[in-house]
């Protein structure tokens, strides 16, 4: 299922690759720039490290008590992958589908390098031992992703319940010794900052552009309109 996502994502960029690799650029900036996002960053950084403090507690507690029943916390797991892949299948049925999949491309691509760029540099450990690629969480960082294009781009209808569904996939992390709180806050504000950069570039394309031409005797105002 990862190799799908990641298949469908290539395919929406390369489809048109100047344009997209502009959006790309644009989407970045703001995601680091804006300084809502530079808000949420630092408040996700200063979170994350207060976290780091109750890592081993938290997890202990999840592993001896557990988190949610078991049920609950495979479908939170499954939905890391699965509400992407829903996602993409909305959105290539949709009106403005052009718009819509290249805001989704644009903004998977960036976050999968910021996400996978992190596990390879910071190189922590899972709980479980498995690798060293813990920090931060991809399934967490991919729902808040998910949910908040979801937000954008079909407003709080559907973007509430994206949200509560991604935190539980970041809760099923924890409670599959997958990951430690830390790694599951960061990756949440990542995947949100992210959806949230490159949205505002998305609303800027669907907002009219509206211009004056003058002619000999008068002015001409038009207005154009993505497609």
């Amino acid at each position: 299922m990862r190799y799908i996502s990641i298949i469908l994502i290539c395919s929406s960029f390369l489809a048109s690759q100047t344009s997209s690799t502009i959006y790309f650029k644009d989407g970045f900036a703001e995601t680091v720039t804006s300084r809502p996002n530079q808000w949420l960053l630092l408040i996700g950084l200063v979170g994350t490290g207060i976290a780091t403090n109750y890592d081993d507690a938290f997890n202990d507690y999840g592993q001896t008590n557990g988190l949610m029943p078991h049920q609950m916390a495979k479908f939170g797991d499954y939905w890391g992958i699965g509400g992407e892949l829903l996602l993409w299948s909305v959105l290539a049925a949709s009106e403005n589908k052009k718009q819509t999949l290249q805001y989704a491309g644009t903004a998977f691509i960036a976050n999968g390098l910021l996400t996978y760029g992190l596990k390879f540099g910071v190189g922590r450990y899972r709980p479980n031992g498995k690798n060293k690629r813990s920090f931060p969480s991809g399934h967490t960082s991919n729902s808040f992703l998910t949910a908040t294009l979801a937000q954008n781009i079909y407003g709080s209808k559907v973007g509430i319940p994206a949200y509560i569904l991604a935190g539980m996939t970041g809760l099923s992390r924890i409670h599959d010794n997958e990951h430690y709180l830390s790694d599951v806050i960061f990756g949440a504000v990542l995947g949100t900052a992210v959806g949230r950069g490159f949205g505002h570039v998305y609303k800027q394309n669907l907002s009219p552009i509206i211009g004056i031409l003058p002619q000999s005797e008068s002015l001409q105002l038009y207005f154009v309109w993505p497609l």
